[in-house]
């Protein structure tokens, strides 16, 4: 039995790190949500496999260590043959747009190569959880301890070995699994050779097995064709590429979903800071990256910038005399390249005296320092990858909510400025007014310039937004306008405010519901209970400029940018497409086995219990790890480090607890009362002490936070782990195919569960999630005492 837990763990898993490493290369390879649309497709036939299992139930003949055998020799090998299926077809969504026939056939051949991996682990969780039954307990503690596992091991193999390379490990411990589950000797012997043999090809290779680009995103796709890459490096966070663009180097985040560039510097500020002042040379992206130093010249400023980057911002400071520059960059290889391998090109800004640049999050690092700064500054700065904001489905902006923009001013200098070059103008000053107010701060609107391009045909996305601890001059006013070409107005003017668009209701703090409703995108203030500030959309229309009611032309623009075809909306497709998948597949999973199925034909008592019991189970506890995600990232900091916290944590947690429920006696018969009142009273003081609680802990070390995050959430999660086992035991003696059935409808609901999370946190906020996924678990324990006595009836 040892060696089917050992199996067992390892296919549970390959298959989660499968699942993170997939959504990473579809980061790069097409964009974020469509990820997220895909994988959510994919795991769905994860549930598939219970359908089928009760459709199709093992015969008492099979061996049931053979059938297993086969079946992840089978996993080894089409998880292996992703990697050339992904190169074989490369897909590019817009071909949906031109040729709906064509782009529909690829993305079926695609689409069964991505799902028969998901389709062959669901298949050995449902043979193993039926045949072994009795064992439940000890056996999901094994599955649950190997996703933990599989959810972390990404992290370190990830940079060296890519996620081609993991694609590799993924079949290698398949094959281990396959050696575990077989009976014979010289199978196991030729597994663990091939196992071996198969690990070692990406360690051997001087670099990369590179997934081709789909999409050609900021010419990316082609720059790689006319071998214009010069670096290229799987980072956690993002995979960053350098190209060379003959007058400067393009970094690009994801495969270009971001960018950044490097713009080749001698290192003379005299020299660069006479070339701008009077309109020399090419240093930086335009006059919206250094004006907030030009008003601090040459006054020994010190400076925070978050999100370094390729280092303009940085640059500007040292060009205007700035005594220190915190450079603070998410992608810990950004730095290194700056500090390495392009630093002569980039003026050795990054090796400079008066610079601490450094791989950090923003937030965390104001949190962890008492320093004030004369000059806070953000250009664009957010991460593209999905698993980094926690979830593919709707990106999370925490440097850009009210909350954040507390944290900015209380640690600016009395005259300070803060400086922030981000999309949707509107927004950012209603969610920094909500801020102002709450810090008992007055008169915002004297406090806040924004200059964006103000011409029709011409859709700024980063127009400049500076907020000054002190109230804005006459003088500082038009010394900025100087550096500015014509075509850019100052469309929130401090000092006359008369032809400013927004009113003075945007610079109060606090919205009207007849403000709100009467724009025609979401403008209300970012928190960091909604950090969802680029979820925007109110309809599928196309929009037109209406200055009467604050929309104007770049945020309309930038919104039917979004519309393919004036129709099809690509920033929420993915959620439309999941949603309406979702449905497909609860008439599938429901009906085929009720109507098909013998366990669904015969009638046995507490039929209907068990499917929503196992639903339950599987949307709560998705919805509680989905939403401390997000939760956890204000006390952890780096998003990438939350995540894999919070999912090893619970998953850990929970496989200890199953394996616990069978030690402190809790059967279908005894004690079953307790995995429900351990899971209400923990949920319960979690959400009522993690505000405070996260107090204590906010400013020290990251390994304290992270160890303090576990430490909150563990008890939680060592009884999270127990209504499944459970629930398993009680229906182990109903018809052969129910623990199928079950297994899959806990399956479906997982994913829909995921779906659900990101919907009611967009729409009511995390603490209202919250107390939705506790509410589920209420239902699950009524739910499980009426299945209880209906089954021992």
């Amino acid at each position: 039995m040892f060696r089917v837990n050992i199996g067992l763990l390892c296919i549970a898993m390959t298959t989660l790190m499968l699942e993170l490493n997939l959504v990473r290369v579809f980061d790069v390879i097409w964009y974020s949500n469509m990820a997220y649309m895909v994988i959510t497709l994919a795991m769905f036939c994860f549930g598939l496999s219970g359908i089928y299992s009760s459709l199709k139930p093992l015969q008492e003949t099979v061996d049931v260590r053979s059938y297993l055998t086969r079946l992840s020799f089978l996993f080894a090998l089409f998880s292996l043959a992703i990697f050339p299926a992904l190169n074989w077809i490369p897909f590019d969504f817009n071909v949906l747009y031109d040729s709906w026939f064509k782009g529909s056939m690829l993305f079926i051949i695609m689409y069964l190569f991505l799902i028969i991996p998901f389709f062959l682990a669901g298949l050995i969780f449902t043979t193993v959880f039926s045949h072994y039954s009795n064992k439940i307990q000890s056996l999901y503690c094994w599955d649950l301890t190997g996703a933990a596992i599989g959810c972390i091991i990404l992290i370190p193999l990830l940079p060296p070995i890519g996620p081609g390379g993991i694609l590799f490990l993924a079949c290698s411990f398949g094959l281990i699994a396959a050696a575990c589950f077989s009976k014979s000797k010289k199978y196991l012997t030729v597994f663990l050779v091939l196992a071996t043999a198969i690990a070692l090809v990406p360690v051997i290779k001087d670099d990369y097995f590179e997934f081709k680009h789909h999409i050609d995103k900021r010419g990316v796709k082609g720059a790689k064709a006319k071998n214009f890459v010069e670096d290229s490096h799987w980072d956690p966070i993002s995979k960053i590429d350098v190209i060379n663009f003959g007058k400067q180097k393009h970094v690009a985040y994801d495969g270009g979903t971001q960018s950044t560039f490097i713009i080749p510097f001698d290192g003379d500020f005299k020299k660069m800071r006479d070339d701008v002042e009077n309109g020399r040379g090419y240093h930086f992206y335009n006059s919206g990256v250094y004006i907030s130093h030009s008003l601090k010249r040459d006054t020994d400023h010190e400076v925070l910038v978050i999100g370094a980057a390729g280092g303009s911002e940085t640059k500007a400071a040292l060009m205007y005399g700035a005594s220190h520059v915190d450079a603070v960059e998410l992608v810990g290889y950004v730095i290194k390249l700056g500090k390495g391998k392009y630093s002569k090109y980039n003026g050795n800004i990054y090796n400079h005296p008066n610079v601490n640049a450094f791989k950090g999050e923003g937030r965390s690092f104001l949190r962890s320092t008492n320093r004030l700064y004369d000059i806070i500054q953000m250009y664009s700065n957010h991460t593209s990858s999905s698993i980094a904001a926690g979830t593919g489905a709707m990106a999370t902006t925490y440097l850009q909510t009210s909350e954040a923009y507390k944290e900015y001013f209380s640690h600016l200098k009395p005259d300070g400025i803060l400086h922030i070059n981000h999309h949707i103008y509107p927004k950012m000053v209603a969610t920094a007014a909500k801020a102002w107010a709450e810090m008992g701060l007055k008169d915002f609107r004297k406090h806040v310039v924004v200059v964006e391009a103000d011409r029709k045909g011409f859709q700024d996305n980063l127009p400049t937004m500076m907020i000054k601890m002190v109230p804005w001059s006459a003088a500082e006013l038009e010394e900025i306008m100087s550096h500015f070409h014509p075509v850019y107005k100052m469309v929130v003017n401090p000092l006359n405010p008369e032809h400013d668009m927004l009113s003075d209701e945007f610079f109060s703090g606090k919205l009207s519901k007849a403000t709100t409703d009467s724009v025609n995108y979401r403008v209300g203030a970012s928190t960091d209970n909604k950090p969802y500030f680029n979820f925007l959309r109110k309809s599928f229309d196309k929009l037109e400029a209406d200055y009467d009611n604050f929309s104007n032309y770049s945020t309309v623009s930038l919104l039917n940018s979004q519309l393919k075809g004036d129709k099809i909306p690509s920033d929420v497709i993915h959620l439309i497409v999941t949603s309406g998948a979702s449905f497909f597949f609860i008439v599938i999973f429901i009906f085929i086995p009720l109507l098909f199925s013998k366990t669904g034909k015969i009638k046995w008592q507490g039929k209907g219990l068990n499917l929503l019991y196992f639903s339950c189970l599987g949307a709560g506890f998705i919805i509680f790890e989905l939403i401390f995600i997000q939760i956890f990232m204000k006390l952890i900091g780096y998003p990438l480090y939350t995540y894999s916290t919070i999912v090893f944590g619970l998953l850990l947690a929970a496989g200890l607890g199953s394996a616990a429920s069978g030690r402190m006696g809790i059967t279908p018969q005894h004690r079953f009362q307790l995995p429900f009142i351990g899971i209400i009273i923990c949920s319960v003081l979690v959400f009522l002490v993690y505000p405070y609680y996260f107090e204590l802990f906010l400013q020290t070390p990251a390994l304290v936070r992270i160890i303090a995050a576990v430490a909150l959430i563990f008890p939680l999660g060592f009884f999270l782990g127990m209504p499944f086992p459970l629930g398993i035991l009680t229906i182990e003696s109903q018809p052969k195919g129910s623990i199928a059935w079950a297994w899959a409808m806990n399956g479906l609901f997982t994913v829909i569960g995921g779906l659900g999370s990101v919907l009611l946190s967009i729409f009511y906020g995390f603490r209202v999630t919250l107390i939705i996924a506790l509410a589920i678990y209420l239902v699950a324990f009524v739910t499980y005492n009426r299945l209880r006595m209906a089954v021992t009836s």
